[in-house]
């Protein structure tokens, strides 16, 4: 028997475990969701109207920024694994996805930031390891 998912059910489930953000053009956040505020410590109006950059770990390359911002503004979607700071100096490791958002006509208005927090996986390497065993032995073939 299938079972049908309304969008309310999957954005929902969406909420509670991916770091939501939205920016304009220029990377000021427009959006945040209440997990972006728990792992950062920032409240929403603190976030609200700060460039992105207020979470940027100062060891990221700016190539890597650079990248991203080329591949976004191309329309295309841009995904990486970052480190980013909280508010209190934390450490958090991000599986990022990050894409444009358009308009009617097609116009890039804006950019979404889809986030999973990899913390876990950090401390988890066998397992990391083994994965990765698996895809290079299933993808060198």
């Amino acid at each position: 028997m299938s079972q049908t998912l309304n969008s309310q059910q999957l954005l929902s489930a969406l909420d509670k475990v991916m770091v939501i953000s939205t920016t304009d053009l220029q990377g000021t956040i427009t959006y945040v969701n209440d997990l972006f505020c728990q792992l950062t410590g920032y409240s929403r109006e603190e976030l609200l109207g700060q460039p992105h950059s207020i979470v940027r770990h100062p060891s990221v390359p700016k190539a890597t920024y650079k990248d991203m911002w080329d591949t976004i503004k191309a329309g295309n979607i841009w995904t990486g694994i970052i480190p980013n700071v909280g508010k209190g100096g934390g450490l958090y490791v991000v599986d990022t996805t990050v894409q444009p958002l358009y308009d009617e006509q097609g116009a890039i208005t804006s950019y979404i930031s889809i986030r999973r927090v990899i913390n876990d996986l950090m401390t988890d390497f066998e397992a990391v390891e083994f994965s990765k065993e698996q895809f290079d032995e299933f993808y060198d073939n």
